[in-house]
């Protein structure tokens, strides 16, 4: 018998074929794409692709006409379907893996091509036609071999494609269904072709199941059950997306955090607690492998001058420079920590010998001092501590490089110390020092001594630079190295200077009502002190409750200090300057000056420090270069210069042969206490004396006595 085709069911087979294609292409991405529930995704995917490809079987064969009546068994058509889910199962299991070799797309295109063909001759022989189909093994054996092309391809590009979410890849995909569709279909009408009908056979399934009641069956459920899982498949898809997206934005988020939690937002460094947290790594490995490491402590030399007199934002700017420069300069296995303001610390692992924590300060140095931007440069003080040396965690290892850089600080800045056991002051000590201190002050039990300045020609007395000392009555005479330090942490350096400036005027007072020839004394200000805008105010008032002239007043400020808040020492300087109160730049060439700020300075003396004084000693041509070089210096700018600490004649010479006109040292004198320099005073050596004041001045401070009695 010869069969005829419905062509509008065979176009309708095709869909079908192209339909269950795609959908078993969007279930490879979706089983591909979710973990915990894939086994939920495969068993379903393996039922929709299954079914949509024996319900294109089966519409095929319902678009087949004989001229008999046609019905199918409901058992073997059962087989059939579970033939065609299982080869669907091998299909979608094979394309969720990661990969996918030659080898396993070769024994997956026999498996499937199994299920296909064996769910098209099962489905065909539940037709029960008597007497049996016959088939030609020639085109039986073409359809196995489409079955498995079409099986290969289908593997291939559903693994290719599972992945494909953008528009393009939609495209693709159904583009790939078309194919595939085609492939399925061209398999199944081959197995029908090869398919001989008798003459004469009959159905034997044809009271089983309706053909017409069968076909709007598959059909309707087909299209149902493709387009539900189609629709499932893309709004999981989707909800899966959405929900990395945000698993992605908490985790960006929680990234974020943790990162702001450990570093600095300005430079980007890491912060206090991130720091300890290295240094406490750090400890680990030199337990287990002895790996020694340094802790360095830096701090930006004069950097609160260029926020307060440049604003905040060059402040910043030059921050990030100093960050920036410093991470270049170390390893990566290092850590640099910004403590705040402008004070950084430096963990530095795997030390390779004594000199290394020198080598890396010395290039710190180097970098920070490279970065000049609007005409400010940089410099930095820097101390260092080694662990086991120095301290035993990371509180005392900070703690430990943290004085060594505050002695740098006091040593001139710009330069780098080590920790030294003496730097430290227990807790107890200095908190029992700054307690006597306070009281030392109230009770009068400090003392001023003088220390004598000399012509450096005739050696003539010119003048003194008080010195404070502190009698305490039970521990003797204190030196300032004791008590200085523990009065600029505690907050007691300006007590302490008004006090040696009120002690200071009263005496000078004292020497000029018992007729002396007084010459000017030198006081020192600090920091704090020089920063204090009522500062002039103050010394006026001081002056004129004794009744004293500005001239017997000189006012010492380091170098370094100067530099350090350079432009209100200019504004400072240049009021006390309306006064008539001179100033001298102490410690000349320890700090890092700048010519151009050392010419707006008002100043009346340079003071040369006494390093540079000792380095005379040993005769060497560059030291002595040095030197002159710094007296023709302040000679051009119309300064006088004192050197501090001569103690030999070999040193005096020198300074004769480079026409200095100061000299202080113990050479000539030591500091002594008042009544020894009233001595000096009255005798041989006493230098020109001050001008006597005029009736008008004489007249005019007698007011200024009368108003303040």
């Amino acid at each position: 018998m010869i069969g005829q085709y419905d062509y509008r069911l065979v176009a309708l087979s095709v869909v079908v074929a192209v339909l269950a294609s795609y959908t078993s292409l969007d279930l490879a991405g979706r089983v591909a794409a979710v973990r915990r529930r894939a086994h939920v995704w495969l068993a379903g995917g393996a039922f929709a692709m299954g079914t949509g490809i024996w319900s294109m079987h089966f519409v095929a064969m319902l678009a087949f006409k004989l001229p008999i009546a046609m019905g199918y068994n409901f058992f073997i058509t059962t087989a059939s379907w579970l033939m065609a889910v299982f080869a669907s199962a091998i299909a979608l299991h094979l394309v969720s893996q990661p990969s996918l070799a030659a080898r396993r797309i070769f024994f997956g295109a026999i498996c499937m091509a199994a299920g296909i063909c064996g769910m098209h001759y099962t489905g065909m022989y539940a037709m029960r036609m008597q007497p049996g189909i016959v088939y030609d093994p020639i085109l039986v054996g073409a359809s196995l071999v489409i079955a498995f092309g079409a099986s290969a391809a289908a593997l291939f590009i559903a693994f290719r494609l599972r992945n494909a979410a953008s528009l393009r890849g939609v495209v693709r995909k159904i583009g790939a269904a078309a194919v595939m569709g085609v492939a399925i279909a061209g398999m199944h009408y081959t197995g029908m072709a090869a398919a001989r009908f008798p003459l004469g056979s009959v159905c034997g399934a044809a009271t089983d199941l309706d053909p017409a009641w069968l076909a709007t069956l598959i059909g309707v459920s087909t299209l149902l059950l493709l387009g539900t899982t189609l629709i499932a498949s893309i709004l999981d898809q989707r909800l899966e997306n959405q929900t990395a997206q945000l698993v992605n934005s908490l985790s960006k988020a929680n990234a974020e955090l943790l990162h702001m939690s450990l570093h600095d937002p300005l430079t980007n460094l890491a912060n206090r607690a991130l720091l300890h947290d290295r240094i406490g790594q750090s400890l680990d490995r030199w337990r287990h492998n002895r790996s020694h490491f340094a802790v360095i402590y830096v701090d930006l030399d004069g950097f609160k001058a260029i926020n307060d007199n440049l604003g905040h934002r060059v402040g910043d700017e030059l921050l990030k420079s100093a960050a920036r420069v410093m991470s270049e300069t170390v390893r990566h296995s290092d850590t640099i920590a910004r403590m705040g303001g402008d004070e950084f610390v430096v963990v530095v692992n795997d030390l390779d010998g004594p000199d290394a924590v020198s080598r890396v300060c010395s290039k710190l140095l180097e970098a920070i001092t490279s970065v000049a931007e609007g005409g400010i440069q940089l410099s930095a003080s820097i101390g260092s501590a080694v662990y086991p040396d120095d301290g035993e965690d990371a509180s005392q290892l900070i703690t430990a490089a943290d004085l060594a850089m505050y002695a740098a600080k006091m040593a001139g800045k710009n330069g780098h110390q080590s920790y030294q056991p003496s730097m430290n002051v227990p807790a107890s000590e200095e908190f029992a020092i700054q307690t006597e201190l306070r009281a030392a002050i109230r009770n009068n039990e400090l003392i001023v001594y003088y220390q004598p300045k000399y012509s450096a020609g005739e050696r003539r007395l010119l003048g003194a630079e008080a010195l404070v000392r502190w009698q305490h009555p039970e521990r003797g005479l204190i030196p300032p190295d004791r008590f200085i330090y523990v009065a600029e942490r505690c907050g007691l350096i300006v007590d302490l200077e008004c006090w040696v400036l009120e002690s200071v005027c009263a005496q000078i007072r004292a020497w000029l009502d018992a007729g002396m020839d007084v010459p000017p004394v030198s006081v020192n200000l600090s920091a704090v002190r020089i920063r204090d805008k009522d500062l002039p105010e103050h010394v006026q008032a001081c002056l004129d409750r004794h009744g004293l002239p500005a001239r017997y007043l000189v006012f010492e400020i380091t170098e370094s200090l100067a530099m350090d808040d350079v432009f209100q020492a200019i504004r400072t300087l240049a009021r006390f300057n309306e006064m008539g109160v001179h100033f001298a730049l102490d410690d000349f060439g320890t700090g890092y000056s700048s010519l151009s700020y050392l010419k707006q300075l008002p100043l009346q003396q340079l003071k040369i420090d006494r390093t540079f004084i000792a380095d005379l000693e040993h005769g060497e041509e560059s030291h002595a270069e040095i030197v002159r070089s710094i007296i023709g210096l302040a000679h051009a700018l119309g300064l006088r210069v004192v050197a501090e600490g001569v103690e030999t004649e070999a040193q005096m010479t020198y300074l004769n042969r480079f026409r200095c006109d100061e000299v202080q040292g113990y050479l000539l004198s030591r500091p002594v206490p008042a009544n020894d320099f009233a001595a000096l005073i009255a005798g041989p050596s006493r230098a020109m004396p001050v001008p006597p004041l005029a009736k008008a001045e004489l007249g005019e401070l007698g007011f200024r006595r009368g108003l303040t009695a």
